[in-house]
C-alpha cells in the first residue's frame, strides 16, 4: 500500500487523518473549557454559602444604657450578590432578670449599598440608646438577617449588660 513512498515523507491519506485528529481534539479542549467555564459559573450563582457575616456588639454607660453595633459582610463567592433592603435589617432584644424579652429596636442595614461584589467587605455601624431601665436587662440580643435574592442568611450575637459602676 505504501509502496514507492520515501520513509521520510507521510501518505497523504495519513497527513490528512493526523491533521483531522488534531483538530477535532483542538475543539474538543475548547468545548470543555467552555463546559468548565459555565459550570462555574453557575455553581457560584446557585451555591448559597457565600456570604460571611460578622456580628459584634457591646454596651457602656454614659447618661443612660447604650448599645454599640458593628456589622461586616464579606462576600466569599465568585459572584455578586445583590442585596434586598426589605428584609435585610438588625434587630436589639432585650432580655431582662426574669427572662421575659423586650423588642428595642429593628433598623435596616447597609442601606448604603445594593450589592457586594466578589472578595469585597462592607460594614455598618450603629450606636442606639436603650430606654428601657438598665438594672432590668441582664443580656442585649442582636439579630442580624440579610436577605439576597431567595437566599437568607443570620447570625446572632449575645451581649451581656454588667451593672452600671455609676449607680453603685
Amino acid at each position: 500500500m505504501f509502496e514507492g513512498v520515501p520513509p521520510t515523507e507521510f501518505h497523504p491519506t495519513l497527513t490528512f487523518a493526523l491533521d483531522l485528529a488534531d483538530k477535532l481534539i483542538k475543539l474538543a479542549a475548547v468545548a470543555l473549557g467552555g463546559v468548565w467555564t459555565w459550570w462555574n459559573y453557575r455553581k457560584s450563582r446557585t451555591y448559597a454559602q457565600k456570604l460571611d457575616l460578622q456580628l459584634t456588639g457591646d454596651v457602656f454607660f454614659k447618661d443612660g444604657l447604650y448599645v454599640n453595633v458593628a456589622i461586616v459582610l464579606k462576600n466569599l463567592g465568585a459572584a455578586k450578590h445583590l442585596l434586598q433592603s426589605e428584609g435585610t435589617s438588625c434587630e436589639i432584644v432585650a432580655i431582662r432578670k426574669d427572662l421575659s424579652k423586650e423588642e428595642i429596636r429593628i433598623f435596616p442595614v447597609f442601606t448604603l449599598h445594593d450589592q457586594v461584589e466578589p472578595g469585597e467587605s462592607i460594614n455598618d455601624h450603629v450606636v442606639w440608646r436603650i430606654e428601657t431601665r438598665p438594672a432590668d436587662i441582664v443580656w442585649l440580643r442582636i439579630d442580624l438577617r440579610v436577605v439576597s435574592g431567595k437566599v437568607e442568611w443570620n447570625t446572632t450575637s449575645m451581649v451581656r449588660v454588667e451593672d452600671n459602676p455609676a449607680e453603685h
